[in-house]
């Protein structure tokens, strides 16, 4: 065969095939076609920078971290270990230098180290509701206050 005959048509009626490098050039193609206009898209939708309300606190932080603290007296926790007898949250962080941060949304975050770990706690700015912050965590085994 020469290379005239593989470039050539054949004779008679034409026929087209599918072949699976056909299909799979074709997905590829139409995948980076897609892909390149909806980067497009989104940069022409996103471009501009959306502001926020900040919402203004109500409380200082020394009532905040009050408020964590009288939490943390009456909260209780098993240890590392999941000893038998519950242990006061409190006697951890009882010498612990706490700080907050107010997160411009209405809530704040308060955290203390123990034991080389820092623990972080939500207070509501509203109703001061404190739970256990969730959203940063570690890797190392820590105790539920």
């Amino acid at each position: 065969m020469s290379i005239l005959d593989t470039i050539a048509p054949r004779r008679g009626p034409r026929q087209r095939r599918l072949t699976k490098t056909l299909v799979a050039k074709t997905a590829f193609y139409v995948s980076v076609a897609l892909t390149g206009l909806f980067i497009l898209g989104s940069v022409i939708l996103f471009e501009n920078d959306r502001t926020l309300e900040v919402v203004p606190a109500t409380r200082d932080s020394f009532a905040v971290i009050d408020e964590v603290q009288e939490y943390l007296k009456i909260t209780t926790h098993r240890g590392f270990l999941n000893q038998d007898n519950p242990v006061s949250c409190w006697d951890s962080f009882e010498n612990a230098e706490f700080s907050a941060e107010y997160l411009l949304y209405g809530s704040w975050q308060i955290n203390a180290f123990y034991s080389r770990v820092r623990y972080y706690w939500r207070v509501d700015d509203n109703t001061m509701a404190v739970t256990r912050d969730r959203w940063l965590s570690t890797y190392t085994p820590t105790i539920k206050c």
